[in-house]
């Protein structure tokens, strides 16, 4: 079964925790971070948090990410469950820092 992708913007709420984890083929570098949108028609109040995996060499490129940030990612959502919960998290194929007043500008 194919993985529906999808393209996320939206701003970095924290600072990106980079570490090295096992995984199948030995040591991984994962950075994990959180993305923060509004959705909905103007003046809706809907808000959306994705918590964004990265994994291997592209784990590098968040390095560099700040608080505030507008990031762009580009990804499938993966749902694991632990215990009792179930958590809903987005594993980033791509992912740049996008400048949003050169997107708003063009708009």
């Amino acid at each position: 079964m194919q993985k529906e992708m999808f393209n996320i913007n939206g701003n970095l709420i924290n600072e990106v925790e980079i570490k090295v984890i096992n995984g199948k083929d030995g040591e991984v570098k994962a950075a994990n971070f959180t993305l923060f949108r509004k959705m909905g028609k103007v003046g809706e109040k809907k808000k959306e948090y994705i918590n964004c995996n990265v994994y291997g060499e592209k784990a590098e490129l968040t390095k560099d990410f700040e608080k505030g940030d507008f990031i762009h990612v580009f990804g499938y959502f993966k749902e694991v469950k632990k215990e009792d919960k179930s958590y809903r998290n987005f594993i980033v194929k791509h992912l740049n820092k996008a400048d949003k007043t050169v997107n708003e500008e063009e708009e």
